[in-house]
């Protein structure tokens, strides 16, 4: 028996044989694709003055263009424009409209080899969201090839007009209320007192190491443990957590019996820091945090309303020492404004910004009721390390675990351009509301000395 001389290859070059008229036609198809130039009329929309922005309801038009597109009589061929955040816009051609997963597809059988598409796009909420094209080819034999474009067509949906104005009234209200607190807070600081804190320095130490290292690398770990949260939501997270301790954490360490004067104390250290440690903690990882995204960072913009809010404080360590009897009467209202700034965030801030509401859900109150307590944990467990009363702890663990609500507002509100800046306040407001309602809720359950 003559045996062939490939045994045992010939099998595999029978295989080989049967398959290669399949192999041609997949590559055929796939050239043919390939020459196909499918773009987009522009790069963005909703960038830009007044009439090129895509506000809430609103609505701009586009093109998809499309040379040098040969098409194959028997093959069928459709466009599929997907939007990544069907929440932020909607699509619609003539009689095609994207589905609830962003996806609008049409058939382009037929069409010549240079055409294009006009397609409507309409703002639903604010926020980014970017829309990719691709087309398709179903061969005779039922295989089916693709092309996507190269480039997506990126969307910045802003405010309707009427959201607008309630929320520039809320933040140039929450920028005058800071600068007031900012004037009573100078007049509140007592030069002697804090001099004699610093003589021994261990308790404010323990506290700008828990406020300025452990807390923005707490917020930026948070930010990718729950990778569900959009590039926006970490940003305002991270911009919290670089955030000083904020006058409201006077009041709760009185109401818990700790030290005021250490936390006085502090508050003005981390202060006086945040004013270059916001700048370079936004520098050194806000970009990571940003990478691939629509937003900017203003890092000239931030440093500077960073060292506007030196001028309040000024402001009244000046009435201090030239108005005493002055001072001594803004000492007195500071805790009622402070009060008040809080109650103000709150309730106005859910009445100017109620559509915000839309973006919060259960994930982004986890974040927002992990990173204050954390912070209070690590400033308790740090400063017991460090074998301090129990007065500095209480104090040392609420500086470090509550934020400058209003600082981190004014901050994203006035540097960032909207709708980022918007977005990105919306976790700061969640982190604050939740620590002072479980706040509120410990001191009427149980004892302040407990």
């Amino acid at each position: 028996m003559i045996m062939c001389p490939l045994y045992p290859f010939h099998i595999i070059i029978l295989y080989f044989c049967l398959l290669l008229p399949l192999l041609l036609a997949v590559v055929e198809g796939a050239e043919s694709l390939a020459a196909w130039k499918v773009s987009f009329s522009a790069s963005s929309i909703g960038k830009g003055n007044e009439t090129e922005k895509l506000r809430e309801l609103t609505t701009k038009n586009f093109e998809v263009y499309c040379s040098d597109c040969v098409q194959n009589k028997e093959s069928i061929y459709k466009l599929e424009l997907k939007n990544e955040d069907p929440r932020i816009a909607s699509m619609e051609s003539g009689n095609f409209t994207q589905n609830d997963e962003g996806l609008m597809e049409m058939d382009i059988s037929g069409k010549g080899r240079e055409w294009s598409i006009s397609v409507n796009v309409t703002g639903t909420f604010l926020g980014f969201t970017s829309i990719r094209s691709k087309v398709e080819e179903t061969v005779k034999d039922g295989n089916i090839h693709a092309q996507p474009s190269e480039k997506p067509l990126h969307l910045t949906v802003t405010r309707s007009k009427a959201k607008k104005t309630a929320s520039k009234i809320f933040g140039y209200s929450v920028a005058a209320l800071i600068s007031f607190a900012y004037i009573n807070f100078g007049c509140a600081l007592d030069l002697n007192v804090m001099k004699e804190v610093l003589r021994k320095p261990i308790g404010p130490a323990i506290g700008l190491v828990s406020q300025f290292i452990f807390m923005p690398l707490c917020s930026f770990a948070l930010g990718y443990i729950f990778p569900w949260s959009s590039p926006e939501m970490r940003l305002g997270l991270f911009v919290t957590g670089t955030s000083p301790g904020g006058g409201a954490s006077n009041i709760w360490t009185i109401m818990f019996g700790g030290n005021l004067d250490l936390s006085v104390t502090m508050t003005a250290v981390s202060t006086f820091a945040a004013f270059f440690m916001m700048p370079f903690w936004i520098y050194v990882l806000g970009e990571v945090i940003i990478d691939g995204t629509q937003i900017v960072i203003p890092y000239m913009k931030i440093t500077t309303y960073a060292v506007m809010l030196v001028v309040p404080l000024m402001i009244g360590v000046s009435i201090r020492k030239c108005l005493p009897k002055v001072a001594d009467f803004m000492v007195k209202i500071m805790k009622p404004l402070a009060l008040f700034l809080i109650i103000f965030i709150l309730v106005c801030g859910i009445w100017s910004q109620f559509f915000m509401i839309k973006l919060i859900d259960w994930k982004i109150a986890v974040v927002g009721f992990a990173l204050p307590w954390l912070g209070f944990a690590f400033g308790c467990l740090f400063s017991k390390l460090c074998r301090r009363e129990r007065k500095d702890i209480i104090a040392i663990a609420v500086e470090t675990g509550i934020q400058n609500t209003g600082m981190a507002i004014f901050m994203l509100w006035f540097t960032l351009d909207h709708p980022a800046g918007i977005v990105s306040a919306c976790q700061h407001l969640v982190c604050a509301n939740i620590c002072h309602i479980a706040f509120v809720i410990n001191r009427n359950n149980n004892d302040p000395s407990s």
